[in-house]
């Protein structure tokens, strides 16, 4: 082989060898924020499989709290991709008014949490964004733990159109601020804008970490400061749901000096809401979605052992009668047909073992329970399935008029001598909220027994 065969041969591999040494490196995406929860409301109406519209107390019908002036109803309106949260003097009432709240099935822990929002301007108007405390796991409810990202109050005297309010339901100690800005006021956790904050849309966003929170408008900086998601007796709290609520009133504090009535009706308009969790994965990103306000998770991100509280998870049904298969979440039966039903449930490891499981079919047309059943909560180890679930077993009796039925189950467990309901995970055919304390497992469609 001659010289110029040799370098005919040699060149190429040299052009590639030198073009890999010197090609620019693929930066490694391996940490920042994850979306786990969204809505940009662009449909006609609100998900209710994302939202509820009341609070979670009174076994979730709470329409207000203390003294204040609204009763939540459904009246909000989706439209043009804006939730509208409507405020309006009730018919017949001389002092209440019909407003309208959000609450997220989906709970939380930690992350960043974003909303664009148009605030109202009325005397006596009391919109928020905050994040509360969910059932624990045996379906308690705690207070504290509780975040406000903000309080909008305009009561015309001490709070005006150009101030909002965030803070913590904690003791309040400057020492914990390790960061304000000038537009923040300690005395009164206080933002003040250099003209009125309901000119226009504005975006807020916060930074729940274990150990410090951060609330940001319009991309900036308002004040970081150091603090732990507790219950009053010191333990860590349950997981956060978001609410963005629309009050009005109160006599200690939107309704101190009186609402100008005139002004109604009014509207919190909410162009989305988005929450992502701080990640170390491949699926991080710089931004939240597709929010440019985001604030950069190298500076604000967080190591956290978990993002929710582990649930047990109700899987699809799928014998419930000897020989009839459901089909996308009903199943057709006769009313000859008894039920012996196996429900697969998925248990976190470490789950408390004092659970009862209570089966409920609930006629459709009237509301009224047909029959239940209760049985332990227990691994059989020969109805195990492979991948893992517990299969609970129940009989109930046969349905003995036709008739459109559903079959509930929920997980129960004694606590300071009552019987509360456990926060459950829905992952059956039968579309509803993912997170629950009562599931729908089959919509039961009854028939004649033929002769």
């Amino acid at each position: 082989m001659n010289l110029i065969e040799t370098a005919k041969r040699v060149l190429p591999i040299l052009v590639l060898l030198i073009a890999a040494l010197t090609a620019a490196p693929t930066p490694a995406q391996s940490a920042g924020w994850e979306l786990v929860f969204s809505d940009e409301f662009n449909g006609d109406k609100l998900d209710r499989n994302k939202w509820a519209t009341r609070y979670l107390y009174s076994n979730e019908t709470m329409d207000h709290f203390n003294d204040e002036n609204q009763r939540y109803r459904d009246g909000h309106v989706v439209a043009d991709g804006i939730l509208n949260l409507i405020a309006k003097k009730m018919p017949g009432s001389p002092s209440l008014y019909e407003s309208a709240m959000i609450r997220s099935h989906q709970t939380f822990y930690y992350g960043y949490y974003e909303a664009r929002v148009f605030l109202p301007n009325a005397k006596g108007i009391w919109p928020a964004f905050w994040l509360e405390a969910d059932y624990d796991i045996d379906g308690k409810t705690w207070h504290p733990p509780e975040i406000d990202i903000f309080e909008y109050v305009i009561n015309g005297v001490e709070d005006k159109a150009n101030s909002l309010h965030s803070n913590v339901v904690a003791p309040i100690d400057p020492k914990q601020y390790t960061y304000v800005d000038r537009s923040f006021e300690l005395k009164f956790q206080n933002m003040y804008g250099s003209e009125d904050l309901n000119q226009g849309w504005h975006t807020v966003g916060f930074v729940w970490a274990p150990d410090k929170i951060s609330m940001f408008w319009d991309g900036k900086l308002i004040y970081t400061r150091n603090y732990q998601w507790l219950r009053s007796d010191g333990k860590l709290g349950p997981p956060a749901h978001v609410d963005l609520n629309f009050a009005v009133g109160g006599s200690k504090w939107a309704g101190r000096h009186g609402i100008d009535e005139a002004a109604f009706p009014q509207t919190f308009k909410v162009d989305y809401v988005r929450v992502c969790q701080y990640t170390t994965s491949d699926r991080g990103g710089r931004q939240c979605g597709p929010s440019q306000s985001t604030p950069d998770p190298k500076q604000f991100g967080y190591s956290a052992p978990v993002n929710d509280m582990a649930k047990p998870a109700f899987l699809a049904v799928n014998k419930v009668v000897a020989g009839k298969q459901p089909n996308a979440g009903v199943l057709a039966l006769s009313t000859g047909d008894k039920l012996n039903v196996e429900i697969p449930i998925k248990v976190p490891a470490d789950y408390p073992s004092n659970r009862t499981l209570q089966l409920t079919v609930y006629d459709k047309a009237t509301g009224s329970i047909v029959s239940s059943a209760d049985t332990k909560l227990q691994v059989q180890p020969d109805k195990e399935r492979t991948d893992g679930p517990t299969i609970a077993v129940a009989s109930l009796p046969a349905i003995q008029r036709p008739g459109n039925y559903i079959l509930f189950g929920r997980l129960s467990a004694q606590v300071a001598n009552s019987t509360l309901s456990s926060p459950v995970t829905c992952s059956t055919d039968v579309v509803q909220p993912p997170k629950a304390t009562v599931c729908k497992l089959l919509n039961l469609d009854v028939q004649a027994q033929s002769h």
